[in-house]
């Protein structure tokens, strides 16, 4: 939202300075060059904000190259200033990799950190036979309370699930639970006395158990369906 808000802003004012800029208010530019070089200071903030110095040095090496009269180095355009931009970026990301990787690691950690909180504020008790898990593109929290459950599809695209059966009850012996994942990471917590079989196509992808079921099996929960490119963690608990 907050990307949004920024770049709406900033082709609002780039439309703004167009127009001033073709009624003589400020020195007469090209509309072409105008344009581009609008893209190119938009390509460097937002290379700035990801930490790209490609994204930096070749921007603004275009920028030389359109400027080149009024900059006086006309003598370096383009292919020096271009070939100045590429070696300027090797040397950076050489200089700069564990730093970017950190600064990556940690914005992906705060990400994933708000997205769950986002989660555990819709978290849902879910109380039923059948039961039915959705998300696209987020994350989901669900406490299953059921004292007879024998029945649950787990549909998710993109996304995060932690699905909570800790609580839950199989009076029949045998629950099942057909999975339909698509690049996302669900987790299931299921009581030690359960035990898990594995039944799913998972084309690259795995299961994951951790923990051990109890020697004393209640009950079996099947595992069915796909999970392409994602991954199933059953926690014992």
């Amino acid at each position: 939202m907050k990307k949004n808000y920024f770049w709406g802003v900033f082709l609002i004012l780039a439309g703004a300075y167009l127009v001033v800029s073709q009624m003589g208010y400020l020195p007469s530019v090209g509309t072409f060059t105008l344009v581009f070089t609008i893209l190119c200071l938009a390509a460097i903030v937002y290379s700035v904000l990801h930490i790209s110095f490609g994204g930096i040095l070749f921007p603004l090496a275009f920028i030389g190259i359109m400027y080149d009269e009024p900059l006086g180095i006309t003598p370096i355009t383009p292919w020096t200033i271009l070939l100045a931009a590429l070696l300027g970026t090797i040397g950076l990301n050489l200089l700069f990799a564990n730093r970017r990787k950190s600064w990556k690691k940690i914005k992906g950690i705060k990400k994933e950190r708000n997205e769950w909180k986002q989660a555990e504020k819709n978290a849902k008790e879910e109380d039923g036979e059948k039961l039915y898990f959705h998300s696209v593109f987020g994350g989901i929290i669900r406490y299953v309370t059921s004292t007879n459950f024998q029945q649950a599809v787990v549909d998710s695209k993109f996304s995060g699930m932690k699905l909570y059966f800790d609580n839950a009850q199989i009076p029949s012996g045998r629950a099942v639970i057909t999975m339909n994942a698509t690049f996302s990471g669900v987790e299931l917590y299921v009581p030690r006395q359960w035990k898990v079989v594995n039944q799913l196509n998972s084309p690259f992808s795995g299961v994951t158990e951790k923990n051990k079921h109890a020697e004393d099996v209640t009950a079996e929960l099947i595992l069915e369906g796909e999970n392409p490119f994602s991954g199933v963690t059953i926690y014992y608990v």
